[in-house]
């Protein structure tokens, strides 16, 4: 499915993504932002694309590189954050939405992994664009030693590379969940990722979650996943982490099984993405209900 590039100018900062070129009015626009060592391309990888699902079901889906990943600008030294991320991308999506906005009901970001946590920073802050709901997966506020201590290992200043080895590792379940071939097509996606969100994600990230979670006043999916090696997932866990967003209209949360952290290049990738994009048709439905 051919994609549409994207260049934002935010405040003289430049953010770009892809997009599946428009979709229905009366559904909401969808933006998705990625995780730490992916581009935007990691929501478009072939056979497990969320924009072809989103154009399929009549979404218009805009996946943006996060400040520093595809043609985004990096941030400064001493800015590289996930709040700076969030400000940056909120200025962003309101362009976005400025212009292709038209008649839908409001915006419903998709967030994976570092990209969920500043999904959850853009929606404590209540932005001044319409966003309907947050769909949150990969992340949570406890991890495994040994991601602590490998963490730790990385070399100090320096961005990290993560090889095809370690991807499949952190990233991805046993061999039956997933094409034998996908660490290698996942690689159009791939990028270095700043030392600096490694070591806010198990750093300030994970002593902030309730907090900020706390803030969010909008519809929330919450999906953890079976074969997680990033984070400590138990049911316990997971209903723990859904209970921070205290004052959300309703939080849809779950663990789901068969996948690992990437859940969307797994074979229940497109099982995942549907879900995902269900919640963002229950979260137009409620802002219906309320104007009327």
């Amino acid at each position: 499915m051919p994609t549409n590039p994207l260049a934002l100018d935010v405040d003289g900062h430049r953010i770009t993504g892809i997009s599946n070129q428009s979709g229905a009015d009366d559904l909401p626009l969808i933006v998705a932002l990625p995780g730490g060592s992916y581009t935007s391309a990691y929501f478009d990888v072939p056979g497990h694309s969320l924009l072809e699902a989103g154009r399929v079901n009549g979404f218009e889906v805009i996946a943006l590189d996060r400040p520093g990943y595809g043609g985004s600008d990096a941030l400064p030294e001493g800015e590289v954050t996930f709040a700076r991320n969030a400000e940056v991308l909120d200025a962003a999506i309101a362009q976005v939405w400025e212009v292709r906005g038209r008649n839908r009901p409001g915006v419903v970001v998709i967030g994976h992994s570092m990209g969920g946590a500043i999904a959850i920073h853009i929606a404590a802050s209540s932005p001044e664009w319409p966003l309907l709901g947050i769909a949150v997966s990969g992340i949570h506020d406890t991890a495994p030693e040994v991601v602590l201590s490998a963490w730790d290992a990385m070399p100090p200043g320096q961005p990290v590379d993560f090889g095809p080895d370690q991807r499949r590792m952190f990233f991805y379940g046993p061999d039956w969940t997933i094409e034998s071939d996908i660490v290698a097509r996942a690689d159009i996606s791939a990028a270095l990722i700043p030392i600096e969100e490694l070591q806010e994600v198990v750093g300030d990230w994970v002593r902030s979650a309730s907090t900020l979670s706390a803030k969010v006043q909008v519809p929330v999916q919450y999906i953890a996943v079976e074969y997680e090696r990033l984070w400590t997932i138990t049911p316990e866990s997971v209903n723990a982490f859904a209970s921070y967003f205290s004052a959300a209209p309703f939080v849809d949360s779950s663990l789901m099984p068969g996948v690992g952290h990437d859940v969307d290049h797994h074979r229940a990738g497109r099982a995942f993405q549907l879900r995902q994009l269900a919640f963002a048709m229950q979260c137009a439905e409620a802002v219906k209900r309320v104007d009327e």
